[in-house]
């Protein structure tokens, strides 16, 4: 039995890890290329933040929620909101340094905003697959 649970653990690392790997570019032509790179820098702007220095979100490996942990803020109490695409408010936590948080969100796309008082500190986009 525990065997059978090794080998599936390793299996899913393996198959994990092929996920994560980037297509190689040989035997394109540079027309491919231009689009390839057009790609990739639209697909970081749907996933990165501005002025992440607040908060450090990053996914759940086995269940769908997204973990979010307060950075150090000085000492200040910040305000984590986040939004579906509509800008309906969907969740909002008060949090001080190194507090954690579960969202549980259904499937989409999501933006959430950071504040500190009444100054904007981090704003950025979540997607729940």
């Amino acid at each position: 039995m525990k065997l059978n649970s090794t080998l599936l653990f390793a299996a899913c690392i393996s198959m994990c890890t092929l996920m994560v790997q980037p297509a190689s570019a040989a035997g394109k032509t540079s027309g491919d290329k231009e689009k390839n790179e057009e790609a990739k820098s639209a697909r970081k702007a749907k996933t990165q933040s501005r002025n992440n220095t607040a908060v450090r979100i990053y996914p759940d490996l086995f269940k769908r929620v997204m973990h979010v942990v307060a950075k150090e803020n000085e000492g200040k109490e910040i305000d984590f909101f986040v939004f579906d695409l509509e800008g309906t408010l969907m969740q909002h936590y008060k949090m001080d340094d190194g507090d954690h948080e579960k969202l549980s969100l259904a499937r989409g796309k999501y933006i959430y905003r950071v504040f500190s008082g009444d100054e904007e500190t981090a704003t950025g986009n979540l997607e729940v697959r």
